[in-house]
């Protein structure tokens, strides 16, 4: 069995079907409860009517979900392919001077970007204090017709962004005419009222954009979201392809989006699964963790162990994948990132770790 290095986390596709399925991939931020019933019941009596006939190319029914759910009003949503199509249109459509990218971070920041010809600047994020903002950095850096792109939380550390500090950027970007993009891929695993949504319905420096993936459980069928002004909202659905979000995925989102019951659910045990698994790991010697506040964590190996590259072949014999963070900027070798998955595969993990360590 191989791995094969990949920017997103392990690639089980680089190995043979029958191995593949047999993986326990802590690399993938999914949510460890799976599809919304309500979602997955849509599916079900309606997969075939849905393959059959062309997509909603208005994306109607999933767009007034997705308002209700979010509180936000329907021409501020605009519909993607995931995230990632929607963060590469919309730096093709602005086309900014240049584009600050904090570090670590998304890879997809810097690679739309620089798919878009534009030039990138790296701003470091302070590891010693929950991977805070360089405020006085940006407000150096930030030149008239700059984007700037912030997780919140963000990816890898899963660090939330400080609400004083968005406000701050956002003075800043008015004064700058330039443009905030928040990805909030995540948010949703966060309870409490802390997006950045309410900020953009009318003003034009901001734009929030989500991967509806992660916390509703669908990578393999493609769906993200953006939240903008209503004129940059237009504008960005102009350039979007016809088509562009498939019918299963429009329709699984329409009735998992107001699945309360399975949203409540997933955020209680996200919430109280984390916090057993972030302890566990704290009680291995050789391991320091980042414990954030979503279903991620950031660790670094201090131990005998000190390469990512090296637990991970040292956990293949489980069939366990892990994500490597050597290739984020900011970060070295010794640093992984876990996703919190279902209380039996964590124990698993814990027991492999324990393995490796104290054999």
């Amino acid at each position: 069995m191989t791995l094969k290095s990949s920017r997103h986390g392990g690639d089980v596709f680089s190995l043979a079907p029958a191995e593949r399925n047999k993986i326990l991939d802590f690399s993938i931020n999914i949510n460890p409860l799976g599809l919304s019933p309500q979602g997955r019941r849509a599916l079900e009596r309606y997969w075939e009517i849905e393959t059959l006939r062309y997509p909603d190319v208005e994306d109607r029914d999933v767009t007034e979900s997705l308002a209700k759910a979010y509180h936000m009003p329907k021409d501020t949503i605009a519909l993607g392919n995931g995230a990632t199509e929607l963060m590469y249109t919309l730096l093709a459509m602005i086309r900014p001077s240049k584009v600050l990218v904090p570090a670590p971070a998304f890879s997809e920041y810097r690679l739309s970007a620089e798919a878009a010809g534009i030039p990138t600047e790296s701003f470091l994020l302070d590891r010693d204090h929950d991977f805070a903002l360089p405020l006085e950095e940006l407000e150096n850096r930030m030149t008239e017709n700059s984007l700037i792109y912030l997780g919140h939380p963000n990816n890898p550390d899963g660090c939330l962004l400080r609400k004083d500090d968005f406000l701050s950027l956002l003075s800043m970007a008015e004064e700058k005419k330039s443009l905030l993009v928040i990805d909030e891929s995540f948010i949703d695993f966060v309870e409490g009222d802390v997006s950045c949504r309410p900020y953009v319905n009318n003003n034009s420096h901001a734009v929030v954009v989500m991967s509806l993936t992660k916390f509703y459980a669908v990578p393999g069928l493609r769906i993200g979201c953006s939240f903008a002004a209503p004129p940059l909202t237009e504008k960005l659905k102009s350039r979007l392809i016809p088509w562009n979000v498939n019918g299963p995925a429009q329709l699984y989102m329409t009735y998992a989006a107001g699945d309360r019951e399975f949203i409540e659910k997933s955020r209680t045990f996200c919430r109280e699964e984390r916090a057993r698994f972030v302890k566990a790991l704290s009680e291995i010697e050789g391991l320091q963790v980042y414990p954030g506040c979503v279903n991620f964590i950031l660790l670094k190996l201090t131990g005998s162990i000190r390469n990512a590259a090296d637990l991970q072949k040292l956990l293949l014999p489980e069939n366990i994948f892990i994500r490597q963070c050597g290739n984020y900027e900011g970060l070295d070798d010794s640093y992984f990132r876990l996703a919190a998955r279902t209380r039996e595969e964590n124990d698993r993990l814990i027991h492999a770790l324990k393995e490796v360590y104290h054999p």
